[in-house]
């Protein structure tokens, strides 16, 4: 939202500025002298296509087909002139794939008529800014945004200050997404026509020097994920043109200045993450022409203003009328929400999670948002919904996201069940202690994600939505027999519950489903042979400990994939990295088919994004390249491999060194022998992973082999084909009286939440998790 309103700025500048250039066709032809300059500058760069224009959302103000060399270069694309003289006033290359170095010496630099340059979104191969480029003084507009310009700006900072920032007619500077820039803004005297500065994501450091108060006619101030320190200046509250100030993600020092009182065409302000503390200063709620306001992250301590100076409500934020989106999440606020935050009419994002606010927000006051689209008010322990005697037929008609965790929620919200925008509902961690009903789950259709984990819920007459992706049922009290799924449910999660009776075929009618989680029940006795028709998406079965009071999973494993005389090489199973069997009764053999082409536990690559689910929330799958192959704690019997013989005995195989990603290994109490290799990484596990094997010798026994031989070398050619199919990445496979010791950390913390400090560093936007205990129940 804050890149589309920057984005909107910077075309109403341009348009503003060059109206009269665009409104007339030119009557001169482009001089000569500027034809030849622009094409010495293309033929010194390179081209290669360009997608960041989307990402850029930087539009082009001028397109043509050509730039061939005899054509009037007016013409040309991204090219402006004047109508009088054919002089290049405006020039606007923004993602048009260039890359290579910009010179001190370039053409670009004889174009002492520009007005307008945008070089956005191309690549000058982490080359500095020429000092160049103070040369062309008739700038008004500069965007060298996401360019690869390293270094100083220029490496003299006095030089920097005199041509870049002493631009007579300079107006607007974008330096943002530019992570190798270096730089400070000094303490000088400022251009006073300067209305758009920012240098948003650089390395730019130090603090806003006071003279930036001189800056008149600023309107935009963007210096967000920065690594600004120091205090805020006064000189701030001089900026009476600013309309979008954004110092999120900074590291500034004591308490949220006071510096507000003149900004009164301010629009949008996003104070985030920039270590402040204390009390909310009173000028920031006399901003009535504010929409957007955002404090997240900080170390904000007070109550929530609901009045001043002894007046009663509408208080503090009923004079913020125009007020849209509001965030004081993660903060230190405490106390009862005012009611004057029920006024704010239109507000469509609310988010007051993770902070100690307590009392019952009356559902009557709640519907008063009527435009509202996010909601969260979570994190807030002793915070509770209670209804109105008036409030039988109400609901929020436009939300979207309803989020209310770990709270004091005792009712399913079944006001919302006539909302028909509503695609999020997260309420876990709550004292829900009852039955959710078919009329209380009616009239959810939309809902994609339903988080009803950690509560003491003991049925659900019908899980709503007909679209649902998401399910989690983790940690209740749910009895009877496991529950239908909707079809297009891709996460089934119902793991620590009271679950009976047989796992139903209709399950494998599932056909979206990626990660299925059945643990810690009372099911039994079999698993159907139709988990075999699986989709090529599903990545985790976890069916571990299905049990109580003795009541275990047995029989054969069943094949996965059908019948293997009519078995063709077409593997469902081909996305399957964690399978979790253990501790159940299962008997019979562990057949080769069974994983022979499922892919993604032989072949493992880095995941170069973040791991996403629901919006970024960390989840148990979310280490996806995670590999599980947990057999222990059975009755199975036969051979792993052909060539390993009876009951995991001979030498250990070159082909598990290969398994690179493997969390941990457990190969104790078998018929094991000779060395261990120690090729990749396998001279990392420890001396558990080997006992119980009395033949079995090299490090990390203590037992050394005889006549000082070398650790095999990994073989150069594998001429068993059978054994380069099935390349197994085990975690735990202890035989018998094998005890799996530790599955890999990883597992540990996608399996039980915990620890929390962990679970904060993986996830891609940090969220505040209350522990939970071992048994996996929050503190009453």
């Amino acid at each position: 939202m804050l890149y589309l309103i920057l984005c909107f700025l910077l075309g109403f500048f341009n348009s503003s500025l060059l109206s009269l250039s665009l409104s007339l066709p030119p009557t001169h032809l482009c001089r000569p002298e500027h034809s030849s300059a622009l094409l010495k500058f293309k033929r010194s760069l390179s081209l290669a296509y360009s997608i960041c224009l989307q990402e850029l959302q930087i539009p082009s103000f001028h397109e043509t087909k050509s730039s061939d060399e005899g054509t009037d270069c007016c013409k040309w694309k991204g090219v402006v002139c004047d109508n009088k003289k054919g002089n290049v006033i405006g020039l606007d290359l923004s993602c048009s794939g260039l890359i290579g170095s910009l010179q001190s010496d370039s053409s670009l630099f004889s174009l002492q008529n520009l007005r307008w340059l945008n070089l956005a979104g191309n690549d000058f191969g982490n080359t500095e800014i020429p000092s160049e480029f103070g040369k062309l003084r008739s700038l008004t507009y500069l965007n060298l945004s996401l360019t690869g310009f390293t270094g100083f700006v220029p490496p003299d900072i006095s030089l920097f200050v005199r041509t870049i920032f002493h631009l007579l007619y300079l107006q607007n500077i974008s330096l943002r997404r530019s992570p190798n820039l270096i730089g400070y803004l000094p303490e000088t005297n400022w251009n006073s026509s300067l209305s758009l500065l920012d240098v948003s994501e650089t390395r730019f450091s130090k603090g806003l020097p006071g003279s930036i108060g001189n800056l008149k006619h600023l309107k935009t101030l963007s210096r967000f994920h920065y690594v600004f320190t120091g205090f805020i200046p006064s000189a701030l509250g001089n900026l009476t043109k600013l309309t979008f100030l954004d110092i999120s993600g900074n590291m500034f020092q004591g308490q949220i200045p006071d510096v507000f009182g003149n900004l009164n065409d301010l629009s949008s302000m996003d104070f985030s993450f920039i270590n402040f503390n204390g009390v909310f200063p009173l000028s920031a709620f006399n901003l009535t022409n504010l929409t957007y306001m955002k404090f997240f992250g900080n170390f904000l301590h007070d109550t929530l203003p609901n009045n001043i100076s002894g007046l009663s409500v509408p208080g503090l934020f009923f004079c913020l009328p125009s007020l849209e989106h509001l965030d004081l999440s993660s903060n230190k606020l405490y106390g009862i929400i005012p009611s004057s935050f029920f006024d704010l009419i239109n507000l469509t994002f609310l988010n007051l999670s993770s902070n100690n606010l307590s009392g019952n927000i009356k559902l009557c006051m709640l519907m008063k948002l009527r435009n509202l689209e996010f909601l969260d008010l979570s994190f807030n322990n002793l915070l509770s919904l209670t209804r109105c005697s008036n409030d039988v037929n109400s609901t929020l008609p436009m939300i979207n996201q309803f989020h209310f965790s770990s709270g004091n929620m005792q009712h399913f919200p079944s006001f919302l069940n006539a909302s028909k925008h509503l695609q999020v509902l997260d309420i876990s961690n709550n004292q829900i202690h009852s039955s959710i009903t078919k009329w209380e789950a009616e009239g959810l259709e939309g809902l994609g994600t339903l988080k009803l984990s950690m509560n003491f819920i003991t049925s659900i007459e019908q899980i709503p939505g007909n679209y649902l992706s998401v399910l989690d049922l983790r940690y209740n009290s749910h009895q009877g027999s496991l529950p239908t799924p909707p079809q297009a449910l891709g996460y089934f999660l119902i793991s620590n519950n009271g679950l009976v009776g047989e796992i139903l075929s209709k399950i494998c009618n599932l056909s979206f489903l990626y990660v299925l989680d059945l643990s810690m029940n009372k099911l039994g006795r079999t698993i159907p042979d139709c988990f075999g028709t699986f989709n090529d998406q599903l990545s985790m079965v976890v069916l571990r400990t299905v049990k109580l009071n003795g009541k275990q999973l047995e029989g054969s494993i069943p094949l996965f994939h059908g019948d293997i005389q009519n078995f063709n090489g077409t593997f469902s199973f081909r996305s399957l990295r964690v399978i979790d069997l253990s501790q159940n009764d299962f008997i019979g053999h562990i057949l080769p088919e069974l994983f022979e082409n499922s892919k993604s536990m032989k072949d493992i690559q880095v995941e170069k994004s973040d791991p996403v689910y629901m919006g970024g929330d960390y989840y148990q799958d979310s280490l996806i390249s995670l590999i599980v192959l947990n057999f222990s704690h059975n009755s199975l019997a036969g051979n792993i491999l052909p060539s390993l013989g009876k009951m995991l005995q001979g030498k250990i195989p070159m082909q598990l060194t290969d398994l690179t990603f493997l969390g941990a290994l457990n190969l104790s109490h078998n018929n094991l022998e000779e060395q261990i290799p120690l090729a990749n990484h396998f001279d990392t596990f420890s001396n558990d992973s080997f006992n119980g094997n009395s033949r079995l010798c090299g490090f990390p026994l203590s037992k050394k082999c005889g006549n000082n031989q070398e650790p095999e070398s990994p073989p150069s050619i594998v001429a068993d084909e059978f054994e380069t199919t099935l390349v197994w990445k085990i975690a735990a496979m202890g035989y018998g009286s094998g005890l799996v010791l530790g599955l890999s950390m990883g597992y540990i913390v996608f399996t039980t939440g915990r620890p929390r400090w962990l679970v904060k560093m993986i996830k891609r936007n940090p969220q505040k998790r209350r522990r939970i205990n071992q048994n996996g129940r929050r503190k009453n």
